[in-house]
């Protein structure tokens, strides 16, 4: 209420509509009832005999902007907010409290300069404020998406190589997360993407990432490894359950059908599965051991997890050396 101008005893009038009609269009009824609330108490502070008037003005105002944020639309543009600055001058028949007489006398005064000033503000101010959330918004997305597999929505590579960094980190600082990885390999793809074609063999690895995600925690981080082989890393997990947890999910996927001009098919996948402790050894490694379990299930027949320890204890080789061995 800045800059108010006191017109008559008490009488003070200022842009308090625009900012109390607002704030629920861009922060949610919550906000529009806060800001509501801390106006209502600054003019009941400010006192004089329009208080009353002013508390009821700023109820009316509230009130429209928080119908607007629940039934208006949610990106707001000119018209919208063109109309949104016509309704929030209704608050103005507030004065009507203090006397038709006196109303009208105050009308005639501050009425036309008052009603411009709150529908050219809202108008102004509400542009402003679109024009930073779609700011807010498009960083947002560009830094979800620079994270994520455009096709699967899991997170890539990159995000993976984050996510080692981190681990090692708080390693570093004696936070020590031991877990596990398992390899997911879609068996015999290409023959999918032969017989069914290409968009097919999307629908289905996006379909198995989306089972993934479904059987693991939130705490846990799927990522599409590469082509059809999909990463979760589950940390604070022993070997053994994330045995349980490839099985279950693996169990799970052999279960789904799949529809394409009429015929009907199914898939399986293979899994390896291998642990880690930071700090000891690297995620790195433990991705290549889960590798080669992965190959392992493979040439035993496909459609069954495999499992290559890598305990601190066992894993007495160096990095350099467990990723030039021999592949199995």
């Amino acid at each position: 209420m800045m800059n108010a101008i006191e017109m008559q005893s008490g009488y003070v009038f200022d842009t308090r509509a625009v900012f109390v009609v607002l704030s629920p269009v861009f922060g949610g009824p919550v906000a529009g009832l806060f800001v509501s609330a801390i106006a209502a108490a600054f003019r009941i502070w400010i006192g004089g005999d329009g208080v009353a008037a002013g508390v009821v003005g700023i109820a009316m105002a509230g009130a429209i902007g928080i119908g607007f944020a629940l039934l208006g639309p949610k990106v707001q543009r000119f018209r919208s907010l063109l109309l949104l600055g016509c309704l929030s001058n209704l608050y103005v028949l507030s004065l009507l409290m203090a006397g038709f007489e006196r109303a009208a006398d105050l009308f005639v005064v501050i009425g036309a300069p008052l009603i411009v000033i709150n529908t050219v503000g809202t108008v102004l101010l509400g542009s402003a404020l679109e024009s930073t959330r779609r700011a807010t918004s498009y960083l947002h997305d560009v830094e979800f998406n620079a994270d994520r597999d455009p096709l699967t929505g899991l997170h890539n590579r990159r995000a993976l190589s984050q996510l080692e960094f981190t681990i090692e980190r708080e390693a570093a600082a004696g936070e020590q997360k031991d877990g596990c990885v398992i390899l997911f390999d879609i068996d015999r793809f290409k023959a999918v993407n032969d017989r069914y074609g290409h968009p097919r063999g999307d629908e289905v690895l996006k379909q198995v990432a989306k089972t993934i995600v479904t059987r693991i925690r939130r705490s846990d981080f799927a990522v599409r490894y590469g082509g059809e082989e999909i990463a979760i890393i589950l940390l604070s997990t022993t070997v053994d359950n994330g045995f349980r947890v490839a099985e279950q999910i693996r169990t799970t996927i052999e279960k789904l059908e799949f529809t394409f001009e009429g015929h009907t098919f199914s898939i399986t996948i293979s899994a390896g599965v291998a642990g880690f402790a930071a700090g000891e050894t690297r995620l790195a490694v433990a991705l290549d051991y889960a590798d080669r379990a992965l190959y392992r299930a493979k040439n035993a027949g496909r459609n069954r997890t495999e499992v290559l320890d890598l305990s601190s204890k066992k894993a007495e080789r160096s990095e350099d050396e467990a990723l030039q061995g021999d592949s199995i």
